[in-house]
């Protein structure tokens, strides 16, 4: 069952929990990491309050489906250097707002419908 969550209501909150100017462009394509900085330990937060204030369930959520966790070992820094299959391992698909939107809708966490929508704005 579809939810009436207006946009404006998640770019709002999005502007809120994360201190975005007013003068920032956001749209169904922002995406939290490359265009919010949203990271680390910050994203876990941020994707927690994002669950509460819009009262969604969790689903097939992951966090590590989606972000690379803090801290990295000066071995692990040397790898990533020299290895193409270990920096691919890094790879992460991105959340932008019109999946949070999408999931705001819906109520609940799909990966495979939300990860489309994030790979349908890449292309």
């Amino acid at each position: 069952m579809i939810r009436a969550i207006a946009w404006e209501r998640l770019e709002a909150w999005v502007r809120k929990e994360n201190a975005t100017s007013p003068k920032k462009q956001l749209t169904r394509d922002t995406q939290l990491d490359d265009d919010l900085d949203v990271t680390g330990d910050e994203a876990e937060d941020f994707m927690e309050h994002f669950f509460e204030e819009f009262s969604i369930d969790f689903g097939d959520y992951n966090f590590d489906h989606y972000f690379v966790p803090e801290g990295f070992s000066p071995l692990e820094i040397f790898l990533l250097l020299i290895s193409k299959k270990k920096r691919a391992s890094y790879d992460r698909p991105p959340i932008t707002l019109g999946m949070l939107y999408q999931a705001a809708l819906d109520g609940r966490w799909d990966c495979a419908r939300l990860d489309s929508l994030s790979s349908l704005s890449q292309t």
